[in-house]
């Protein structure tokens, strides 16, 4: 049986920075990281290797935005306006790339998360986001022309 803890120090940076990427927002991303995990520990003896398991924590994260973004408050209330973005993209001001990111639609922004920051192969991320192979391949050929083109805008 694999080990909570170690799981958790292993894939809690992942979790994370795929909930940031999805949400746009510190706080409600640490809430989704936290009940990833919490699921995880109800569900850790039905789990048998690596491979499954960095899918399960993918699909239940993304399951979890989706979650957070369809609940009753976050359609009605907007809590914290822009202000959160905007603390994010200053942490990151370094990361172009990164700030470049958000500008992107959710769904673009987790197919470009998961094949550069999280290093999946198009075949992966097709089966994981329950995607053909080709468009995965067409997004991340349209979010790459999209990416270029807000960097050479921000460049000028």
């Amino acid at each position: 049986m694999i080990e909570f803890d170690s799981i958790y120090e292993q894939y809690k940076n992942m979790v994370y920075r795929l909930a940031i990427s999805y949400l746009k927002n510190t706080i409600d991303a640490e809430d989704i990281v936290q009940n990833v995990f919490l699921k995880l520990h109800k569900n850790l003896g039905k789990i048998d290797s690596e491979e499954y398991l960095k899918n399960w924590l993918i699909k239940v994260t993304i399951n979890e935005c989706k979650t957070n973004l369809l609940s009753f408050y976050k359609r009605k209330v907007r809590l914290f306006r822009n202000d959160e973005e905007e603390r994010i993209k200053d942490n990151t001001k370094d990361n172009e790339v990164l700030n470049s990111l958000f500008l992107l639609p959710k769904q673009d922004r987790l197919i470009i998360h998961l094949y550069y920051y999280e290093n999946y192969k198009v075949k992966e991320i097709a089966k994981i986001l329950n995607m053909k192979e080709n468009a995965v391949k067409q997004r991340l050929f349209r979010d790459r022309e999209k990416l270029r083109d807000i960097l050479k805008e921000e460049l000028e």
